[in-house]
């Protein structure tokens, strides 16, 4: 078992080993707090873009459903008449500069969720781990009007004038926590001072009701199989329901969501074998059977697409991110209050 999966069930499990760690709470939960007190006391330090500026982040480490709530985003903004841009860290990456990203620029390079989202977000992306020098670049190179900000909810050097915070809606917040205790890179209040909640979930869960705040559910709709090569697909009910044997493949944050994912799909579970990685793996050949079906996440398949395989039995499965009529119109409303300087 990797060290993250050994964090991540003491982080959501009711008494876990990282409890040894509460002694350091206080002094953590100080610092963090004093970080976004110092943020909001002297916004003149931190970078203030000419165009609005929306981050899509968590309060929590692991897979929340960023990449497809950016992915969403941008093309609600392109249908309302805006030109969006996105930056990122682009982890795993060592960029020493702002870099541009594209839809055929390599995982190793520029990182495997940015060229994911190149490649679904159809508009201009750059990726550098100091986001308010990756703004800069950006509108000095493009001509969009304003920027989606790919994770970075606590990278306080850029200013942001929408925040968009996700949750898992099975695991929550886990124990409440700050690291390394829990999950939380901030405090549960923080969710009270964004703009937005979102879960990805049909329907509310004790964990988001716990919570007692107004959450957004937005469902995750997958489309079709795509093979590796992108050359083929297929419809995911008619295939699953065959009762064939499958090999689930995830190296993400929350691989459990893609599972349940499937099974929702028709996968039954007596058919399948799975492999978790950790996030960002870095795949290699010999990680991927050399025959028998295969599917993985579409941020897994932009990295093992360069892979030379064996199996051509290989298949990701692309899905998006619904947006509820109702956030669409407060969101968009939001954005051009904002706009016309009716905002701070």
């Amino acid at each position: 078992m990797s060290v993250e999966s050994l964090f991540t069930r003491s982080w959501y499990a009711r008494y876990g080993w990282t409890n040894v760690f509460r002694p350091l709470q206080p002094l953590i939960k100080k610092a963090v707090v004093n970080k976004r007190k110092a943020f909001l006391s002297h916004p003149e330090l931190s970078y203030k873009a000419p165009v609005p500026v929306i981050v899509v982040g968590n309060i929590s480490v692991g897979g929340t459903g960023k990449s497809p709530m950016v992915v969403a985003l941008c093309k609600l903004l392109v249908e309302h008449g805006y030109r969006p841009g996105i930056v990122s860290r682009g982890h795993g990456a060592k960029v020493e500069t702002p870099t541009h990203v594209y839809p055929d620029s390599l995982p190793q390079d520029v990182g495997d969720e940015p060229v994911m989202l190149s490649r679904r977000a159809a508009c201009p992306m750059v990726v550098f781990p100091k986001r308010d020098e990756a703004v800069k670049f950006l509108l000095s190179t493009t001509d969009v009007n304003v920027v989606v900000s790919d994770d970075g909810m606590q990278h306080y050097q850029l200013n942001r004038d929408i925040e968009v915070a996700m949750l898992d809606a099975t695991r929550g917040v886990g124990n409440g926590h700050l690291l390394p205790v829990g999950p939380l890179r901030e405090p549960i209040t923080r969710l009270s001072e964004v703009d937005f909640v979102v879960s990805i979930s049909e329907s509310m869960t004790k964990p988001l009701e716990a919570l007692n705040l107004p959450i957004t559910l937005a469902p995750l709709v997958p489309t079709k199989l795509v093979s590796l090569d992108g050359s083929k697909s297929l419809d995911c009910h008619d295939v699953f329901a065959a009762n064939s044997n499958w090999h689930i493949m995830a190296g993400i944050g929350n691989p459990e969501r893609f599972m349940a994912t499937l099974e929702r799909l028709g996968l039954h579970k007596n058919n399948i074998t799975h492999q978790w990685f950790t996030d960002h793996h870095a795949f290699e050949e010999t990680d991927v059977p050399i025959d028998g079906a295969v599917v993985m996440t579409e941020k897994d398949a932009v990295k093992c697409q360069s892979l030379e395989l064996s199996n051509s039995n290989v298949w990701y499965l692309p899905v998006s991110l619904v947006l509820p009529i109702s956030f669409q119109q407060a969101f968009l409303e939001k954005l051009n209050l904002i706009k016309n300087g009716l905002l701070p």
